[in-house]
């Protein structure tokens, strides 16, 4: 909460009423304690009605992989997404996502991602960054170390950007302007440090902003989407998430025939 505390102290000396108007805005969305929704684990099988050794895919991230407020674990994008990817193996996937988190957060999980030895990591990972005003060069820094870290040991990792954070039911005018440039800013980030590494792929959820802009696609919470909402990102995630498990079954196929006798 650094960012937004010192654009409080900012706004509270400025003397200038629009900006105290603002500061106080900013501090309410920061500030105000979110309404306790329990969080999912999405762990579990995708597509178990298929044979073969199954593909391991780890979650990794904050709260749009865990669902706070969706009713069933199935409800969570990356399973729907992973579900309609259409390929004849089934996909075991583990979360070990935790709501809140932020790049410098996830960096702390990669040992127990990497434990499991995992074909493909998934990480959705950001838009805490911009929500609580993480200095865009410290999260370029924090991003690149985490996605470097993890492909020193997974094929393949795949990463989400960030959507247009100025949608949030929840969030005032005129704080949603600023929210949305934050995101727009945290997005460009991870687009540069994704297209910089090999055997890193971008999944593209902005496709999905406009079904944000209406308040029913909001769990009670006003801030975390619905089964609708989780659907949406689904579906603007297929291309992303079929370019990553292909390459990760591509580079498995690999593996296998050069390690044969």
């Amino acid at each position: 909460m650094g960012g937004a505390a010192r654009m409080c102290r900012w706004g509270a000396g400025s003397g200038a009423a629009l900006a105290a108007l603002f500061a106080g805005e900013l501090c309410w969305a920061a500030f105000r304690p979110l309404p306790t929704m329990t969080g999912l684990d999405a762990s579990g099988l995708v597509s178990a009605d298929v044979d073969g050794p199954p593909l391991r895919v780890v979650a990794l991230g904050d709260s749009s992989l865990t669902g706070p407020g969706l009713t069933h674990a199935d409800h969570v994008w990356l399973r729907v997404g992973l579900g309609l990817v259409g390929h004849d193996r089934p996909i075991e996937l583990m979360s070990l996502a935790v709501g809140g988190s932020r790049a410098v957060d996830v960096a702390r999980q990669v040992e127990g991602a990497l434990a499991v030895e995992p074909d493909l990591v998934v990480l959705a990972v950001g838009a805490n960054d911009a929500l609580r005003g993480t200095p865009r060069r410290l999260f370029r820094t924090d991003l690149d170390r985490l996605i470097g870290r993890l492909l020193a040991d997974v094929p393949v990792v795949a990463v989400a950007n960030v959507g247009d954070l100025g949608n949030i039911a929840r969030v005032p005018r005129p704080l949603d302007a600023l929210f949305r440039a934050r995101a727009m800013l945290v997005c460009s980030i991870i687009e540069e440090v994704v297209a910089s590494r090999d055997r890193a792929v971008l999944i593209d959820v902005t496709a999905a902003d406009h079904v944000f802009r209406d308040r029913s696609v909001f769990t009670p919470d006003l801030f975390h989407p619905g089964p609708v909402g989780h659907a949406a990102w689904a579906d603007a995630s297929l291309p992303g998430l079929r370019r990553a498990v292909d390459l990760a079954l591509s580079l498995r196929a690999n593996s296998v025939v050069t390690s044969a006798p």
